[in-house]
């Protein structure tokens, strides 16, 4: 982990260590490319809200960002919003959930449509792609150490 990185990591590390879980608790924590280029952390805030962000860096500067949340609604469901550094924010319904995945969709939006998210072991699998799968975009992460 480079410097920067460590400097932008470890406050949300500390915050998802500390936190109640919920039931995207599977989700918590910090996740790295094998190259540490892309790097995304998430932490709970309560049961009902995740807060995210997602960065590449290379030569210690940030090249891209996005703040996200993961939000849980009255009516029981996750509203995924990413704000892109530089770009206006989007917002994503969960769609389909599973014990360690869930998806998100929003056909009005141009790209992605659709984001997966599924945990297996210590590796986070996030697709991004049109709706129903079309041109996706596949980022395979592991648990940072």
């Amino acid at each position: 982990m480079t410097r920067l990185s460590a400097l932008l990591l470890t406050p949300c590390l500390a915050l998802a260590a500390d936190t109640e879980t919920s039931n995207l608790d599977w989700l918590a924590g910090c996740w790295a490319t094998p190259d540490q280029i892309a790097q995304e952390v998430w932490a709970i805030e309560d049961d009902d809200l995740l807060l995210g962000f997602s960065v590449n860096i290379r030569d210690n500067k940030v090249g891209f960002y996005e703040l996200m949340t993961i939000r849980r609604t009255s009516d029981n469901t996750w509203v995924f919003t990413a704000r892109p550094a530089g770009q206006l924010p989007g917002s994503f319904d969960s769609s389909q959930t599973g014990e360690q995945s869930i998806t998100f969709i929003n056909p009005e939006h141009d790209y992605p449509q659709q984001i997966t998210y599924r945990r297996e072991g210590r590796e986070l699998l996030a697709t991004i792609s049109l709706l129903g799968g079309a041109n996706p975009t596949n980022f395979n992460k592991a648990a940072c150490e």
